[in-house]
């Protein structure tokens, strides 16, 4: 697939209310819809169901060269990342991070390493463990499955991991084990339906004719639930809803919000997330005055 601008600015609004979720968190913020991060990261996920599923659509499934190619892409920024910690940990004699840590960041567990993964230097690496987990059984099950098959499967997992989630939320939030796949996963599987939906000539027809009615109860929606966020009721709906807004935009690249998701500097921001959310923890030392998102920006340019 050739690269979308517009889904670089979905990218570009996800990472962006990664950092100012957790700037805010820093300052203590009472104000429900300040906590952003969650929502970016559910963006995400959507995206990456919906990217890695066109791509293995639109090209062989030679399993090898996609593994080859998420090899090169992902785990020279994670080693640059954890080998940085390494260094200022011995040259300031305060270590930063652990080889209990590093283990499962090099082999994407994190998010099932310990009960709190998102209060360390490599907290963030759940919402990657979950990425690279998905990227390993995916592309297998829709080779061995097809393509009829895997848009049942999505749809059966999408509800069945939304209902584990709000009958078991209760156990999973008071033993801090929030950051698993098992509950977190149907994002994912709802990005998958949506490229397999499109990828059927006439359901593509019916979705750009009617994703432009839907865009502005979506957008409504998607707001709502930031304000009135409850996770084990609400991310199903959100999910759905980001969903819709994504199709719409790739649908309709010419409407307004489509042109604004393609300006160019949320389509960089976009285009550097991955490495920008990798390295956020660092800058986050200076946070709590603004100044973190400044330097990061600076880092990159």
């Amino acid at each position: 697939m050739k690269r979308i601008p517009t889904l670089d600015g979905w990218r570009g609004i996800a990472i962006a209310m990664v950092l100012f979720g957790h700037i805010q968190d820093a300052t203590h913020s009472i104000l429900p819809w300040s906590d952003t991060g969650q929502h970016g990261v559910m963006i995400f996920f959507v995206l990456s169901g919906f990217l890695i599923t066109s791509n293995l659509l639109a090209g062989s499934h030679d399993l090898k060269n996609f593994y080859v190619r998420r090899f090169f892409r992902l785990m020279p920024v994670v080693w640059a990342y954890l080998a940085f910690l390494l260094t200022i940990g011995l040259l300031s004699k305060t270590p930063l991070v652990t080889w209990a840590e590093i283990q499962p960041c090099l082999l994407f567990y994190r998010n099932y390493a310990g009960p709190n993964p998102g209060g360390a230097m490599t907290g963030h690496f759940w919402s990657l463990s979950i990425e690279e987990q998905f990227y390993l059984v995916w592309p297998s099950l829709l080779l061995l499955f097809g393509l009829r098959r895997c848009r049942w499967l999505c749809a059966l997992a999408a509800v069945g991991i939304a209902i584990f989630r709000w009958c078991t939320w209760q156990h999973y939030q008071q033993s801090l084990l929030c950051f698993r796949t098992e509950v977190r996963a149907d994002a994912l599987c709802l990005g998958c339906l949506l490229a397999l939906l499109l990828s059927d000539r006439e359901i593509y027809q019916r979705a750009k004719r009617w994703s432009k009615w839907l865009v502005l109860p979506s957008g409504a929606g998607f707001l709502l639930l930031i304000v009135k966020f409850d996770f084990p009721r609400t991310t199903a709906f959100e999910s759905a809803c980001i969903a819709v807004l994504i199709a719409a935009s790739t649908l309709y690249p010419s409407s307004l919000p489509s042109r604004f998701l393609s300006c160019k500097p949320l389509v960089w921001l976009g285009q550097v997330s991955y490495s920008v959310y990798v390295w956020q923890e660092p800058f986050m030392w200076f946070k709590g005055n603004g100044l973190g998102f400044a330097f990061l920006l600076m880092f990159y340019l």
